[in-house]
């Protein structure tokens, strides 16, 4: 379909339900001390690594802003973060710590001689037929002082309010390390998310994953009020859960950090917020190929026409061409569905009980070329609005409904 909309999620959005009095008791834990996710080496430690195992250098691998911050969760030690403006394969060969607003970015997250599996205990997820790690993302102006941050922007409140699920593919769960997208190109989008609370199929996670929030039209100015340089700090994490898969108590969450530094102009914010929609028509895209279509379906050779001077073909092309013009989309040929019927579906004000609008019966479909090459079969509806004294306005039509990608040469 050709509507698009884009669901900037404002809630935490987690692989399990939250728990209800979470602020309250974040605010008991403030005082808590760092407990140190347990490793089944010393490899995963390194001389120049703090205690609780994040590096102190941000030049490679990068480090989180805060690294002396005591934290009411286990932070995971020995994950090493490393980011780069092109997609890492399977090393993190051409890792930066700087990057502008003109990049696309990528992470890796690198385990030592854990799993993906063991360092997040995945094993111990409620069994759904998938696994998932959380995905926060918090980015405030660089050197900015813990005391001068809002409420909404710590950690803690990332983690609880501003993470998001993304899908964990099977063959990643026994692997040491794990490539994700943070701001990536449309055409190399390997991270999905989830939109609801909590996922509960693989299907669920259809979005792509990582700083699009931040970036749209309705959240950019806020996040970014002015040019310069900000810090941008990546969390992956996961909840603890017992042998019945309960989560236990937040101060044992297992959580990874790793932060860039990303240099923001106001002259890329409208690119930033395009490639948002760039970013959701090529998963829209990728999802209508497993299902595109080889032939026309057999009922298109038959000639159909219902009643009326409008469904005429003089009439209905020139008004199709006019509404797909909006989308820069080429008219190729419409039918109409041989058994769709005739007259008309009425719409009622459900207050008042009062006509609003009817819909003709007629189900209109038809062929249409993207501005990207592919070629299309959808349908649209034919309506007309309730003009009073039990007369219609002229008739307009809408939507792109049941979007299908043709083979354009089966069209002839």
């Amino acid at each position: 379909m050709k509507i698009f909309s884009f669901l900037l999620l404002s809630g935490m959005v987690v692989c399990i339900n939250s728990h209800a009095q979470l602020l309250n008791k974040l605010k008991q834990k403030a005082s808590a001390a760092v407990t140190t996710a347990t490793e089944p080496s010393s490899k995963n430690t390194s001389a120049g690594n703090t205690e609780a195992g994040i590096p102190a250098s941000a030049a490679t691998p990068s480090t989180p802003a805060k690294t002396n911050m005591k934290y009411p969760f286990t932070l995971l030690s020995g994950a090493k973060f490393y980011f780069s403006t092109q997609p890492f394969i399977n090393n993190n060969t051409g890792a930066k710590a700087h990057f502008t607003s003109q990049d696309f970015i990528y992470g890796r997250l690198e385990l030592g001689s854990q799993t993906l599996s063991e360092a997040f205990k995945l094993d111990a997820q409620p069994s759904k037929g998938f696994h998932c790690l959380n995905y926060g993302i918090l980015i405030t102006p660089k050197g900015k002082s813990e005391d001068e941050l809002q409420n909404t922007q710590t950690i803690q409140y990332t983690i609880y309010n501003r993470s998001r699920p993304i899908l964990i593919k099977e063959e990643e769960l026994k692997n040491t390390a794990l490539n994700f997208d943070v701001l990536p190109e449309p055409s190399k989008i390997t991270t999905l998310q989830g939109i609801t609370t909590p996922p509960d199929k693989v299907s669920d996670f259809k979005f792509p994953a990582g700083m699009d929030f931040y970036t749209s039209d309705l959240n950019i100015r806020q996040y970014f009020p002015a040019n310069g340089e900000y810090t941008v700090q990546v969390l992956l994490w996961n909840y603890s859960f017992d042998d019945w898969g309960k989560p236990l108590e937040y101060e044992k969450n297992i959580v990874s950090l790793g932060a860039f530094d990303y240099q923001f102009s106001t002259k890329d914010a409208a690119t930033l917020s395009n490639d948002i929609k760039r970013r959701t028509d090529a998963l829209e895209t990728k999802e209508k190929m497993k299902s595109k279509l080889t032939k026309l379906p057999d009922w298109w050779k038959t000639s159909y026409t219902p009643a009326g001077a409008m469904f005429s073909a003089a009439k209905l092309t020139p008004m199709i061409k006019s509404y797909i013009s909006q989308w820069g989309l080429t008219y190729i040929s419409h039918k109409i569905y041989p058994n769709s019927g005739t007259g008309w579906t009425l719409y009622t004000d459900s207050q008042t009980g009062l006509p609003v609008s009817r819909r003709s019966n007629a189900e209109i479909y038809l062929l249409y070329k993207d501005k990207d090459g592919t070629c299309h079969i959808a349908s649209v509806t034919l309506d007309e609005s309730y003009a009073g004294g039990g007369s219609y306005g002229s008739p307009y039509l809408k939507g792109l409904w049941n979007d299908y990608l043709i083979d354009c040469s089966a069209i002839k």
